[in-house]
């Protein structure tokens, strides 16, 4: 089985980051390996720690979402929030966005709140339109499709009339976070709502890629900015 890799540079974050990490790989039955950036490792599920609101990115780092948006392994931001870092909240929240990827979003949320013996809470956001013609049937189907896919799975629905970011600023109550990776505009919006805004660890399930090769991760070095000759 492929190891839980922590991503680390030595700055505020790493300490919650190697704790999550830790306690996870002991429910899937795995070793913790700790890479640097920019290193070549295989993995089945990436974690880094959020950095702090004064750093790049609000707060994600410049090796961070180059990770999310080229890599195929899941990854998990751990902010530095002790008691859903201890799993003491027994939440998972599934953020859906009605996009693609929400099918895989549902199954990884549902995984780990069977590991954890948490109550798993499927949440979709959506603000109230002017004109609301067909807004509650074309929304509540978001959740109603989810609901068929659990396969009984014990879960609680929630449609919250607000923005993505609003929603989940509320999740207060929640050990973790499950969103898509942003492959589509829907679950792009989400999934940087819930890394700038979850007060909670974020787990970001990507899509498999299709020829990749499956665990490998290589971390891109982050863009700088040139500066002009002359």
């Amino acid at each position: 089985m492929e190891p839980v890799v922590i991503l680390q540079d030595g700055v505020r974050g790493d300490g919650d980051a190697l704790r999550w990490a830790a306690a996870h790989a002991r429910l899937v039955g795995t070793n913790v390996e700790v890479h640097r950036p920019r290193d070549d490792f295989r993995a089945q599920l990436v974690v880094v720690g959020y950095r702090g609101p004064r750093t790049s990115a609000l707060g994600l780092g410049d090796h961070v979402l180059p990770l999310l948006t080229t890599t195929g392994c899941d990854t998990v931001v751990v902010r530095s929030a002790p008691a859903a870092v201890d799993a003491a909240h027994h939440h998972i929240t599934a953020l859906v966005s009605g996009g693609p990827g929400d099918g895989r979003v549902r199954r990884h949320a549902a995984d780990f709140a069977r590991r954890r013996g948490a109550a798993l809470r499927v949440l979709h956001a959506a603000p109230r339109p002017l004109v609301r013609c067909g807004f509650e049937a074309d929304h509540s189907h978001v959740l109603a499709r989810a609901s068929a896919t659990l396969n009984g799975f014990p879960h609680h629905a929630v449609l919250i009339h607000a923005q993505p970011h609003e929603a989940i600023a509320r999740c207060t109550d929640t050990d973790l976070v499950v969103v898509g990776s942003g492959d589509s505009h829907e679950s792009g919006t989400v999934t940087k709502a819930a890394l700038h805004h979850a007060p909670c660890p974020v787990l970001v399930v990507h899509q498999p890629v299709l020829g990749a090769h499956h665990g490998r991760v290589v971390v891109p070095a982050p863009r700088r900015p040139v500066r002009a000759q002359g």
